[in-house]
């Protein structure tokens, strides 16, 4: 009999790491605090364009799964840079054609969960972990409802559940967080007409601004997700902003 493995979060890390599991043989469920993304919009959550590079590309090919993450990846062949002097230089990332790819965050989630449920996993949604019963590997949920399997994995991101309720019931438990200094906006560059991109469709766009800076990343619609990473204090920060805009 095949050993069962439950996982907290379906998130990108959950997901794969299901996939990689029942490939293997063992039998995993994967509980999933939010609703189902591909079936409710509007989901709030991290939705910052992701670079896709060579690890990543390994990590989803072992598992056979790159290909259908191609069809929603654009390649992006070298850096745009955008000084403030108006110039913006091209920086090739490699001289043989390599590249990474831009693919939005959801849409991979949502890829890779698909696939992991034509692997037989299941995956349970609107289950928040409470606790967990160590001596028997049972996971406790708000719900009132519980299961236990042989093992346990914790893929709930930063503020993890699974981490905590294993720091409230070990001794010497050890953790170090630290915050960092800079916070980040999301923006978008819409479409143009049609469609078309309005600026360089395979390149990672670059604003540096000093101790600021955005980013841009293509969408298959032929937007841009920007991502502002801006100190939270100072003269130029999110502090010193005084208007809605």
């Amino acid at each position: 009999m095949s050993k069962t493995v439950n996982i907290i979060g379906a998130g990108l890390v959950g997901s794969l790491l299901s996939i990689y599991l029942s490939k293997r043989g063992y039998n995993v469920t994967i509980y999933e605090r939010r609703d189902d993304m591909r079936k409710v919009s509007g989901i709030a959550g991290r939705s910052i364009n992701l670079a896709l590079s060579d690890r990543g590309i390994r990590a989803l090919e072992e598992v056979g799964a790159m290909d259908d993450i191609r069809s929603i990846a654009i390649p992006m062949h070298g850096r745009q840079m955008h000084y403030v002097d108006g110039s913006s230089p091209y920086q090739p990332y490699g001289m043989d054609g390599q590249y990474i790819n831009s693919v939005s965050r959801g849409d991979l989630n949502k890829k890779l969960m698909d696939i992991a449920e034509e692997n037989g996993v299941t995956i349970h949604f609107n289950k928040k972990l409470s606790g967990i019963n160590w001596s028997n590997h049972e996971m406790q949920f708000d719900d009132g409802t519980t299961s236990v399997a042989d093992l346990m994995f914790g893929s709930d991101g930063a503020y993890s559940a699974a981490r905590l309720s294993h720091q409230l019931h070990h001794d010497r438990f050890q953790y170090q967080q630290y915050y960092i200094d800079f916070g980040y906006k999301e923006l978008v560059i819409p479409a143009g007409e049609n469609g078309s991109f309005l600026i360089e469709k395979n390149a990672l766009h670059i604003w540096p601004r000093g101790n600021y800076m955005l980013i841009a990343l293509p969408n298959m619609d032929g937007s841009f997700t920007c991502t502002l990473f801006f100190p939270f204090e100072g003269e130029i920060s999110f502090a010193s902003l005084d208007t809605p805009e």
